[in-house]
């Protein structure tokens, strides 16, 4: 079955006015089954309550059953005519993020002019406590840590010279394991703690805890840990204006020096965090978070809340998803990953992102489906991205 757009708005206006066959509204479900987990959509006032009420609402006007639909929101056909808008603009995100049409070939996006820009890959140097670097393999994902030798995690040795093996003898002294923009990278500690380090992040850490009574690290830049227990050695993580006591659990850090806060998500196990040289906070006492919640510290006392977790370790599994995120924010992620520069011409868009995009995807096409938003256009120059 091949449509034109028009042919395709016609069958979405027959869809909703309830007059479609059984065929045709079976292939309209089919289609929005499909996206309604890949949708890259602007916020309404209440996103998930507006998305609720609109497929009751277009499944009631199709004469379709909606008991199956488990919702505590009551049907509003105040947002038919805001279904028929979500549904068009989702179509032709969906069509370009699957390269799939259920409506025909008819249906596209238009190209940005621009050279592309590939995504991230797993770079990340290594600098030892003399001063001496080791570029880490693009080829392998991960580094383990020893106290006499470095290992991939596929039991591969780094070839090391004579300066590199004096920065490994040196054990009293800290090393350091940076990525650039657009790298990432994991490290396994001596201990067996696993840290996935995201683009633009570095930390620095002993190479080996034996011996010291804590086990101390330091983190600029975002990173996921899964801490290996140890009831006796505690595992601080210290950032730059907030200190991160664990014994053993899973969480991701988001403090990058050039943003106006930090954030912290735990998702198993229990972290207690002090914030430290904020003059504006009069309560200064340790904070506790247990699973599920996360702590935001910006220029007062830590604010704690019920987090999104998935869209929080979304990075290290490979996607960025925004969840009512300012487009500011959306823009600085891109810029870490694919290592761009952004510059915006006139006022930055108030209007607020969400939606889930594979971090593989050449950066041509997420701008297209920011594009396709109709709320913000963009002009690529070499790495130059341009916000209009």
């Amino acid at each position: 079955m091949t449509m034109n757009k028009a042919e395709t708005q016609a069958l979405l206006e027959k869809y909703l006015q309830g007059k479609a066959t059984i065929e045709e509204a079976a292939l309209v479900e089919r289609w929005y089954e499909k996206e309604s987990n890949q949708q890259l959509l602007t916020e309404a006032d209440n996103f998930e309550h507006l998305r609720a009420e609109i497929w009751l609402s277009v499944r009631n006007q199709a004469g379709l059953p909606v008991q199956k639909i488990k919702s505590r929101f009551r049907l509003n056909y105040r947002y038919v005519a805001a279904a028929m808008v979500l549904i068009t603009l989702s179509l032709g995100l969906f069509v370009y993020v699957k390269q799939y049409n259920p409506f025909g070939s008819d249906l596209k996006i238009t190209r940005l002019t621009g050279k592309g820009i590939a995504p991230g890959k797993h770079v990340a140097t290594l600098t030892l406590a003399n001063g001496k670097t080791i570029a880490l393999s693009s080829a392998k994902r991960a580094v383990v840590i020893h106290a006499e030798a470095l290992n991939y995690d596929d039991g591969a040795a780094l070839p090391l010279s004579v300066d590199q093996v004096q920065g490994l003898e040196l054990q009293g002294r800290s090393v350091e394991i940076s990525t650039p923009k657009g790298g990432q990278y994991q490290v396994v500690l001596q201990d067996g703690t696993k840290i996935w380090l995201n683009a633009a992040s570095a930390i620095k850490f002993p190479l080996t805890f034996k011996g010291l009574t804590v086990r101390q690290i330091e983190l600029n830049g975002e990173a996921y840990f899964e801490v290996a227990r140890d009831k006796v050695h505690p595992f601080t993580v210290q950032t730059g204006k907030q200190r991160l006591e664990v014994l053993g659990t899973h969480f991701n850090v988001n403090a990058y020096s050039d943003e106006h806060k930090m954030k912290t998500t735990l998702l198993e196990g229990s972290v207690r965090l002090r914030a430290q040289g904020y003059k504006v906070s009069k309560d200064n006492r340790p904070i506790t978070l247990t699973p599920g919640q996360e702590a935001i510290l910006a220029d007062g006392p830590f604010v704690v809340k019920q987090a999104d977790t998935e869209e929080a370790v979304a990075w290290k599994n490979g996607y960025f998803k925004f969840d009512s995120e300012p487009l500011a924010s959306v823009m600085a992620k891109l810029a870490r990953w694919y290592d761009v520069e952004i510059v915006y011409e006139g006022k930055i868009s108030k209007d607020r992102f969400g939606g889930t995009i594979s971090r593989s995807k050449n950066i041509i096409d997420v701008l297209e489906m920011l594009e396709s938003t109709k709320l913000v256009k963009f002009k690529v120059e070499g790495r130059k991205i341009i916000v209009r």
